[in-house]
């Protein structure tokens, strides 16, 4: 069979996540083995199948098929880092275009800086340099990059949004076209203060200083963007600012109709299968302009007909000469073959269920779909201060490879979520993010909330209030962190985490495994259970922890110190190996499951009591 290479690699694994080293996943917990070591009878919890259990856990046991590619890291510094290597510098003609620089005239300002933006763009300049100044730009006319391989330096002028009624706003927005650009050293400032929230209905939270909707090999550097009504900073998934656009990146609609159960063979050819579906007609990629992504693109995404993350895609060309096979993940672009005109698609499951694995789909409309959208891809965000922003200091709503490093997201909120930075309306097409070394203070309700996405590293950041990990995200890395204070909860529905080298002081901590089973891209029969092995944490330094909860406990060379570990009734696993308790207890709840205490190779011992007591089996 003629099978394509992907971005993916395929290694065995056993229940553990492999290790996660250097700056990147140097290994990537792949394709799920199906002769793994025994699960021992402490290892089931009440997720797992019972066949667990019995001897060897086979892929199917793990909702089929798992394919975990590795973290891809975006390079730095990135392309236009070096401003002295731009030569051909265009200074913005304020008299010529109509602008004014002393908080004045916001409709002229905001219309001839787009004038001269474009101006600069067709004399071939590289380097663009704003006089240093206030102006008042107009709500309803962002400014607007889309040049290539071009330096904008605001050179320390100030943006100030005129105070208006929108529910949506944005000071700059980077567009499609926008490639190899740097936008570096000014100030963005909202009209948080003076805005009309009244005249228009909605949450005018929709506000944001600068608004990634497409590019690529985009940097931001040394922009402080404060006081908007919303957001200083956000991303959106598709590449689009209106309807028409969107619906143009949408290049077919699968229904449920056009699928049939049965595959195909090395050879491209139909064959028969009681566990595969099937297109019945081949789709047409002359649109796709060399790549696609195929998933739920609707609602919240996630998996609701075609539940598992693995896909086979098989190419033919023009006269349905098949070319070869690849295995794709939904949600991630796939590269075209060159040849290639016609694709059938082969999806890992016997039927589309009547009824949605979760809300926000119909199987009355379609149950995929076949796109190309053009998100926000190698972005370097860095430097950069996001502070007193209405909603959240970033709103992280799609995009693929960033890097994050290096920012201040300080005193952000004001109405929900109110975070400093939030990774949630993106679903399932945020991914491959490095969040590094960035800073935290003040924020209202917390630090860092991320609800969604997938391959995503956050590593020696400074967090003073509440991280939370909700139970979507897959395939995440946290690293290095330093916490203090607040509500530290790390949640999984797939178990494929990796959680070492981490610092906790004065804070909570829990660990959950999410059993709510929804958009999980784990493919499961009605009714089926999946086996998904615990969070370990490893090598962490946990000093003063006020409350340690959750469904498990499973650490390794932990240094634990005058901390509070509670058995509650979720709790399934207590198990530390090696490390160092010290000053700690470990109190049992009197509602809830029996568990195995198994405590090896630790210097020292948590003071043990609590009405529950009871439940605890043995401590080898």
């Amino acid at each position: 069979m003629a099978t394509f290479g992907t971005a993916f690699n395929f290694v065995k694994i056993c229940r553990s996540i492999p290790a996660l080293r250097g700056h990147g996943l140097t290994v990537a917990c792949v394709l799920l083995a199906t002769t793994p070591p025994p699960i021992q009878a402490a290892d089931r919890f009440d997720w797992m199948p019972a066949e667990a259990i019995g001897g060897r856990l086979l892929a199917e046991d793990l909702g089929g098929e798992q394919i975990i590619p590795e973290i891809t890291l975006t390079k730095t510094p990135k392309p236009t880092a070096d401003i002295s290597k731009f030569t051909r510098v265009y200074e913005i003609d304020l008299e010529k275009f109509g602008i004014y620089n002393d908080r004045s005239h916001p409709q002229e300002t905001a219309a001839g800086i787009n004038r001269a933006l474009q101006d600069a763009k067709t004399a071939g300049a590289n380097r663009i340099v704003f006089p240093p100044g206030t102006y008042l730009i107009s709500a309803e006319n962002p400014l607007l990059i889309d040049h290539k391989d071009t330096v904008i330096d605001l050179n320390g002028a100030t943006f100030r949004i005129k105070h208006n009624s929108l529910p949506h706003y944005g000071v700059i927005d980077f567009i499609d076209g926008a490639e190899n650009v740097r936008l570096t050293n000014g100030t963005l400032v909202g009209d948080k203060a003076t805005h009309d929230y009244k005249t228009q209905p909605g949450t005018h939270e929709w506000g944001a200083g600068i608004r990634f909707f497409s590019g690529r090999n985009l940097e931001v550097d040394h922009i402080t963007s404060r006081e908007m009504t919303g957001d200083g900073v956000s991303s959106d998934a598709h590449g689009t600012r209106s309807r028409p656009e969107l619906l143009a990146r949408i290049m077919h609609s699968i229904y449920a109709k056009q699928l049939e159960g049965g595959a195909f063979d090395e050879r491209g050819s139909k064959t028969a299968s009681t566990e595969k579906m099937r297109s019945l007609q081949p789709f047409d990629l002359a649109r796709c302009e060399g790549q696609f992504e195929l998933g739920y693109m609707g609602g919240y995404m996630g998996y609701p007909f075609i539940k598992g993350r693995v896909y086979q895609a098989y190419f033919y060309d023009l006269g349905m000469k098949f070319i070869g096979m690849k295995k794709c993940l939904q949600y991630r672009k796939v590269d075209v073959p060159e040849t290639a005109r016609w694709m059938h698609l082969e999806f890992n499951q016997a039927q589309i269920e009547d009824t949605p694995a979760h809300e926000g789909a119909a199987k009355s409309e379609w149950i995929a779909r076949i796109t190309n959208f053009r998100p926000p891809v190698d972005v370097h965000f860095h430097h950069n201060i996001m502070t007193q922003n209405r909603r959240l200091g970033m709103a992280y709503c799609g995009g693929q490879r960033w890097l994050i490093e290096e920012n201040l997201f300080s005193d952000n909120g004001g109405t929900g979520p109110a975070f400093g930075v939030d990774f949630e309306d993106g679903s399932e097409l945020m991914q491959d993010v490095v969040f590094r070394r960035n800073k935290f203070k003040g924020n209202h309700a917390g630090d860092l909330v991320v609800c969604a996405g997938s391959e995503l590293i956050f590593e020696e950041n400074e967090f003073e209030s509440t991280v939370a990990m909700w139970g979507r995200p897959h395939n995440y890395v946290f690293r290095g962190n330093h916490f203090n204070g607040g509500n530290v909860s790390y949640s999984t529905r797939t178990g494929v985490a990796s959680i070492r080298n981490n610092h906790y002081r004065n804070c909570k901590l829990s660990i959950v495994f999410d059993t709510k089973a929804v958009a999980d891209g784990l493919n499961r029969k009605a009714g089926q259970r999946v086996s998904t092995p615990p969070l370990l944490l490893e090598n962490e330094t946990i000093e003063q922890v006020s409350a340690i909860t959750g469904t498990y406990f499973d650490f390794k060379n932990c240094t634990i110190q005058s901390s509070a570990f509670v058995v509650g009734k979720e709790t399934r696993l207590m198990r530390l190996q090696g490390g160092s308790v010290k000053d700690s207890s470990l109190f049992y709840e009197a509602d809830g499951p029996d568990l195995e205490v198994k405590m090896t190779g630790v210097e020292g011992q948590p003071a043990e009591s609590g009405p529950g007591l009871k439940r605890k089996k043995s401590t080898p």
